[in-house]
């Protein structure tokens, strides 16, 4: 009798530090949390993740990608899109930035997709404590180690049954080691030893079989807790995600019978309660006990996961947006045009600490002209950038912004594709025809950009071949943006481009650039100038400047 008694108080004990051991945690965390999203919204985001973990954050948009324009890769990369979207990710949960990645690389194209963006932005603006409580929901998300919520998901779908009886008896072993101890101590140290030893040895060998399963299972289940809390919203703004948040949790119900146990897996704290909790899992299977039940009720339900995962993180990105919004200096709502025409006041570049803004109202060719490093390539991957934040944030870097619906497409950064054979002349054309053919095709306009036409090539071939393309370009439904440095281009082409420059001062030996867009094409040239700022030899400085004017005279080169 005496021996259940002491069995029962120290049960009660270790449930009682244990249940403490985890409010304490949470309440620590929760005070922390708040002091940290208090000072962290509007501000730039500094989260850290392994390449590997930022791969995956482009899986859900690559895997999930419906019928409709998207910005390519050529695209992406030309604008230094990564760049701009850790500049915006302050999402708190793997969802809201898979959600914010695939809003930036599918731009909308109409009104009412937009309309309900922006309202979760100004919603989540217009009351901090209303934010900080949706935030609190969104930190319990969180993310994963190594992969993302949606690729710890997608890997259930492989997943086979293990067979919970064998590893109900294993941890029963450890049980009634444990209760005979209170007994006779020594049979139930000689029973108990081999029970952890050996439910030790199979919970590691068993860790790289289930681990990625049961981290899904665990993600599944952190969506359904968030779901449940969204479900009750009854704002306005909220009012359709939290239905679909509801119609998804009522699905899988069944998903968090009896789960506790699995939701740490993969993401363990370092608080007493995880640690507790781990040892539990490790000596008694209580994750592998549920695994096989997990694996039958995600079974034919996966797709009301991906639209928990959507609700979450279409919530958690809109709040990213809307924090993004605050961190920059100005920012404008785009005017939608229903004509090719685009127009930008005060434009700036996001990334630039201290950017020179730009005005302008372009439309068909437009071609930019001007000195090496005095600012084309950022104006044009400027313009690509906020058509870019129009169509997927309403939200431009810029005093004013207004233009179409438009698809974007570039042809900048290119290099050679060493691994498929192909030199970068031959890269190059394929880039620009993908441009011919969209433009030549899009029942919506396209913004065609283009940095310095056909540089792989030879300088006559080049010239014709580029007033060639371009002039197609001008042809299609299409905004176009080209820099080039072969003038002539300026001069054969000036029927169908607009000419447009940047220039530059160079004073002794300083170079001053005004990164400000001018009428007409450039006048004047740097690259022989630079040479003798940067320090190079007088006499290499004067010969090339004397050869190129011979050449500019006679139309041939002095041989050396």
């Amino acid at each position: 009798m005496d021996s259940g008694i002491a069995i029962i108080v120290i049960a009660c004990v270790l449930t009682v530090t244990f249940a403490y051991s985890i409010i304490t945690d949470n309440r620590k965390k929760a005070v922390e949390f708040k002091k940290a999203a208090e000072k962290n919204w509007g501000k730039q985001p500094s989260l850290r993740q392994s390449a590997e973990e930022f791969a995956s954050i482009s899986h859900y948009f690559r895997d999930r990608k419906t019928q409709g324009f998207t910005v390519d890769d050529i695209t992406w990369n030309d604008c230094g899109m990564n760049d701009i979207f850790r500049m915006i990710n302050a999402a708190l949960s793997s969802p809201g930035e898979d959600v914010l990645y695939s809003w930036l690389r599918k731009p909308v194209f109409d009104d009412s997709s937009l309309a309900v963006r922006n309202a979760l932005m100004e919603y989540f603006n217009a009351d901090p404590d209303r934010r900080l409580s949706m935030q609190q929901i969104l930190y319990d998300v969180g993310r994963m180690k190594k992969m993302s919520f949606y690729d710890y998901i997608c890997q259930i779908k492989t997943a086979h049954r293990i067979g919970r009886m064998k590893y109900i008896a294993a941890g029963l072993l450890s049980a009634a080691g444990i209760l005979l101890l209170f007994v006779f101590p020594l049979a139930g140290v000689l029973l108990l030893l081999p029970a952890l030893f050996i439910n030790f040895f199979i919970h590691i060998s068993l860790r790289d079989k289930t681990q990625t399963y049961i981290r899904g299972f665990s993600c599944i289940i952190k969506l359904i807790t968030a779901g449940r809390k969204i479900a009750s919203c009854t704002d306005s703004e909220l009012l359709p995600l939290a239905k679909r948040a509801d119609a998804a949790c009522k699905a899988l119900t069944g998903f968090e019978t009896g789960a506790f146990f699995v939701t740490s897996g993969g993401n363990v704290g370092t608080g007493l309660g995880d640690t507790i909790l781990e040892y539990l899992k490790m000596f008694f299977h209580l994750d592998l006990i549920k695994f096989d039940s997990m694996v039958e009720t995600f079974a034919g339900h996966e797709e009301e996961c991906m639209d928990l995962l959507d609700v979450v993180g279409t919530i958690d990105a809109a709040m990213a947006a809307a924090s993004f919004r605050q961190l920059l200096p100005r920012w404008c709502h785009g005017t939608i045009n229903d004509v090719p025409v685009i127009s930008g006041k005060e434009m700036y570049h996001p990334l630039l600490r201290d950017p020179v803004p730009n005005s302008f109202t372009c439309e068909g060719g437009n071609l930019i002209t001007g000195s090496n490093a005095s600012g084309k390539s950022t104006f044009l991957k400027n313009i690509a950038v906020n058509q870019i934040l129009m169509q997927s944030l309403d939200t431009v870097p810029a005093e004013a912004w207004s233009a179409p619906y438009m698809k974007i497409v570039t042809s900048m950064a290119l290099t050679d594709n060493l691994l498929g054979g192909e030199s970068y002349f031959i890269v190059e054309i394929r880039s620009l025809k993908r441009i011919v053919d969209m433009a030549a095709d899009s029942d919506v306009p396209v913004l065609g950009i283009v940095d310095e036409v056909l540089r792989g090539t030879n300088t006559v071939e080049r010239i014709a071949a580029s007033s060639k393309i371009l002039e197609m370009l001008a042809k299609g439904n299409a905004v176009i943006f080209a820099a080039t440095h072969d003038i002539e281009l300026s001069y054969i082409l000036e029927s169908l481009y607009r000419n447009l420059h940047f220039e530059e001062e160079i004073d002794g030996g300083d170079v001053r650039f005004s990164y400000r867009l001018m009428e007409g094409r450039a006048m004047t040239s740097n690259a022989i100038r630079l040479l003798s700022v940067m320090g190079y030899n007088t006499n290499v400085v004067d010969s090339a400047r004397k050869m190129a004017e011979d050449f500019t005279k006679s139309g041939e080169w002095d041989r050396i």
